[in-house]
């Protein structure tokens, strides 16, 4: 059975007539489940005078014939009995009360199931007994704190508008009732109507004035100073950079934003590369674009869960949810009807940034921070922006402005800064605040161990910007990070990283990308040798260095890499093109050899790729004194700089290592070096500087493939200065040389370059040069080569054009540069027999080029006078018996 108050008292939605039996229930009802006297039912009937017994037992007899068994006696009254669900009052309480305890997108349903119990007036507006009339005052009560209720989940849900309207509605039934008055301000301001809410307040005012003599309450006279003081369009940015300057590609990415489709763009950098002042300098000059504000908030200081309420306030939100779900929910309902332009500066991640997105198209936002964001770039489609440090033009600007100096005047504190726009910030302030100081005096204590000390003026430090990213490291990062200070090579690899810290490459791997991630390492991309490379910026290499220190630790580590590095080198030089053959003097220098795969299929390549590391190595050996260790980094180096032609780098190291050996005793260790630097000059053409060499490294070293290869080097000189004599006593001699130590790739190509010079028929000696060196690809091209130089002084030039294509194919292949030259030059020769002289020309062109880039002059002047006669180097020329190690 179902009974209602909320309105005309009814019975199962049946309206009771006035008369006594609507007294009797009405009574009965407003004390539901507790007996009421029958004094006190007679009073409620029978307000003026008490009814006969009969005629007071004919009504309740009436009364029941309409409840039933609910109406019961209880001594000397009657209850009716109503369970909690059949009293639509009741019913109302329930929800209100669960609607309190809920949040708002919760409590809003609840709240309009309460309200929609209504029908009317509570009781019908009987209220003869004064128990109705309090339960009736309180019933509608209830339901004006309902309805107030109600808007404030409206608000926190930003359902301004709607709010406003229902609020005018209640307004109108309750004029002078503030809280209402309060809400609908409230709701007309935060719809972006504050100047309606202003007038509506004078308004309300004057009639509280007028009909109560009293002014406005405090909360209503304090809801009237903030609508005063509120900007419908929030301004949140800081000031703009001073002296802002360059970025010019960057700010056109920024600028793709005011077009769309992508509506977010994160800036990520290095600590102090100015990825902050991009992003405010872009608002600043954009802010035309967004008429509806700017939010700005430094997340590095403030989580997103406190900067959420502020932005929130900022947009006009009185009420603010409790429930972060909830307040990231109403932000987005805001922010999708405007247009408005949001800085998140100095993220962590991109988990920090999510609640502070808009979820519609029409608002921009900037995302600044270390991180690389990835998942805002997968998710959100966001334009990536990896700051580096600026143009050299651009660092010579900035520092300028800020000091006023002539640009002239402070190129020389560019570099010192290595072009982090922060660290040329603080350097021009330092000019401007120290009188007396010139660009020359700043760059002298720049100069100095205590750079970072240097660069730190007031709340500028640049130490303290960059540590950012190291003070939280896990220990394993930390530790990689300092250990990668004490290596002297430009970039970083996972070999690199699994040395310092004795892991498996894998996971040397792993340790340098999570530095890239928090910006302390920046990403080189693949080498040739597809390994993933890394470099610090200049100054957080300093840091790195710094915060390793010095100790016995640390020497521990730098051994430990030359040592990786030695082995890794000399495993590229036994696995490649010189397997199984040149048993190449051996220091006795330690190896270490990480756990995992480090030479590619081509091992050469990684050579290549490591060219820079090898030389640096060279040298860091060098200044440590581990003379071993230098001359042999020194001669596997040669393999790479032989095949690729890189002389001067050949020569340098060989003449570093030979100089450090001589310092130490090194006696096999110069021979070694003497023997190289005798290469070198045979490669270039001076023959009398390679005899001296040759004299002086012959006797420093005992039986092996490098004795063998000296007098080989030799003959390339003397054949290239036209002693044919010469130089076949001396390759006659490292042949035998080579067959006594039982190097039988030696012997292959040795045999190979003797061949052609020998009077008769070259091919027994090349096929048996061919046989000894069967299995090795890089060994059989070299034996082909001298195959070819035959060809072409035979005058078989249908053969030679066949062998100089493949020849050309192995070289580029290899990457062997002096192969391809010498090949090119021969097949040069055969083209102009064969008449096709745009060829020919085409292929010297090429070899000019390669010697030019060799540093080979004396051969770049010979194929430049070619050229000019147009007339190719004749097989009795040099090209094809250039010497190896």
């Amino acid at each position: 059975m179902d009974f209602g108050v909320l309105g005309a008292v009814t019975v199962d939605g049946a309206t009771i007539p006035a008369g006594k039996q609507l007294s009797l229930l009405a009574a009965l009802v407003c004390h539901a489940n507790r007996p009421v006297s029958g004094d006190a039912l007679a009073q409620a009937a029978w307000p003026s005078a008490a009814p006969s017994p009969s005629t007071f037992r004919w009504h309740l007899h009436r009364l029941r014939a309409m409840v039933g068994d609910r109406l019961v006696r209880r001594g000397s009254g009657y209850m009716l009995i109503v369970a909690d669900d059949e009293l639509d009052s009741l019913r109302f309480t329930q929800l209100i009360q669960r609607a309190a305890a809920a949040p708002a997108e919760r409590a809003l349903p609840l709240l309009d199931q309460a309200l929609a119990l209504w029908r009317g007036a509570p009781y019908g507006g009987l209220h003869d007994l004064e128990e109705i009339k309090v339960e009736a005052a309180t019933l509608q009560e209830a339901r004006l704190e309902a309805i107030e209720a109600r808007a404030k989940a409206l608000m926190l849900l930003g359902r301004f508008a709607e709010c406003a309207g229902d609020m005018a509605t209640a307004v109108a039934e309750q004029p002078l009732r503030e809280p209402f008055i309060e809400l609908w301000l409230r709701a007309l301001a935060a719809a972006g109507r504050p100047a309606e809410a202003l007038r509506l307040y004078g308004q309300t005012r004057a009639k509280l004035v007028e009909e109560l003599g009293v002014e406005p309450s405090g909360p209503l006279r304090r809801l009237h100073e903030e609508l005063l003081r509120h900007d419908p369009a929030p301004r949140l940015l800081p000031p703009d950079v001073h002296a802002f300057t360059g970025r010019t590609k960057e700010l056109g990415v920024l600028d793709q934003l005011l077009h769309g489709p992508a509506n977010v763009a994160v800036i990520s950098g290095v600590g102090g590369v100015g990825k902050s002042g991009l992003a405010l300098h872009w608002a600043h000059h954009s802010s035309d674009h967004f008429p509806d504000g700017q939010l700005y908030a430094d997340l590095g200081r403030h989580p997103a869960a406190d900067v959420l309420p502020r932005f929130l306030a900022a947009l006009g939100v009185i009420l603010i949810p409790e429930d972060h779900t909830a307040r990231v929910a109403l932000y987005r309902q805001i922010l999708a009807e405007r247009r408005m332009l949001i800085i998140l500066d100095n993220a962590p991640g991109s988990a920090h940034v999510e609640p502070l997105l808009p979820g519609a198209a029409g608002c921009v936002t900037v995302v600044t921070g270390r991180s690389r964001f990835e998942k805002l770039v997968a998710d959100s489609g966001a334009l990536l922006i990896q700051l580096d440090v600026l143009p050299p033009a651009d660092a010579t600007l900035l520092v300028s402005r800020i000091a006023r100096i002539e640009p002239g005047h402070a190129a020389p504190l560019v570099e010192l800064c290595a072009r982090l726009p922060l660290a040329l910030r603080v350097a021009g302030a330092r000019l401007v605040t120290r009188p007396g100081w010139t660009p020359e005096v700043l760059a002298a204590r720049l100069t100095e161990e205590r750079r970072l000390d240097e660069l730190r003026v007031g709340d500028l430090d640049v130490r303290a910007s960059l540590e950012a990213g190291y003070q939280d490291l896990p220990d394993a990062e930390r530790v990689l990070f300092e250990r990668l200070g004490l290596l002297p090579v430009p970039t970083f690899t996972a070999w690199m990283a699994a040395a310092l810290l004795m892991v498996p490459v894998s996971t040397g791997g792993d340790l340098l990308e999570r530095l890239a991630e928090r910006q302390l390492l920046q990403p080189e991309g693949l080498d040739v040798a597809g390994q993933e490379r890394y470099r610090f910026h200049d100054l957080i290499r300093l840091l790195a260095r710094e915060r390793a220190g010095n100790g016995p630790v640390q020497d521990t580590v730098r051994d430990r890499f030359l040592s990786c590095l030695l082995a890794l080198a000399k495993d590229a030089c036994a696995r490649d093109e010189y397997r199984g053959g040149f048993r190449l003097l051996d220091s006795g220098a330690p190896h270490w050899r990480p756990r995992g795969r480090v030479l590619p299929d081509e091992p050469m390549r990684w050579m290549a790729a490591e060219r820079e590391t090898l030389i640096a190595g060279i040298r860091h050996a060098a200044e440590r004194g581990h003379a071993a260790m230098c001359w042999d980094l020194a001669l596997a180096g040669v393999r790479l700089f032989e095949i690729h032609g890189q002389f001067v780098d050949w020569e340098q190291t060989s003449q570093l290592a030979l100089r450090v050996c001589r310092d130490h005793g090194e006696t096999q260790g110069a021979g070694a070096m003497l023997a190289s630097l005798c290469a070198v000059e045979a490669f270039r053409y001076r023959r009398e500087k390679a005899l001296a060499l040759a004299e002086e490294a012959l006797p420093l070293l005992g039986e092996s493939s490098i004795k063998a290869l000296t007098p080989a080097n030799l003959s390339a000189a003397e054949l290239a200065l036209g002693d044919t004599e010469a130089a076949l006593a001396h390759l006659t001699q490292a042949v035998s040389m080579a067959a006594r130590v039982g190097d039988a790739l030696s012997e292959a190509v040795l045999l190979a370059r003797l061949a052609p010079l020998q009077g008769g028929d070259p091919r027994p000696m090349l096929d048996r040069a061919m046989k000894l060196a069967a299995g090795n690809p890089r060994m059989s091209s070299l034996i082909s080569l001298a195959d070819l130089h035959a060809s072409v002084r035979a005058g078989r030039h249908a053969d030679a054009q066949t062998l100089s294509i493949r020849l050309l194919t192995d070289a580029r292949r290899y990457g062997d540069r002096v192969l391809e030259r010498v090949a090119l030059c021969l097949r040069a020769d055969s083209l102009t027999a064969l008449r096709r002289p745009a060829e020919a020309a085409a292929c010297l062109r090429r070899a000019h080029e390669l010697a030019v880039i060799q540093n080979v002059p004396t051969e770049a002047r010979r194929i430049s006078a070619l050229l000019q006669a147009q007339r190719p180097l004749t097989a009795e020329g040099l090209s094809a018996h250039e010497p190896r190690m």
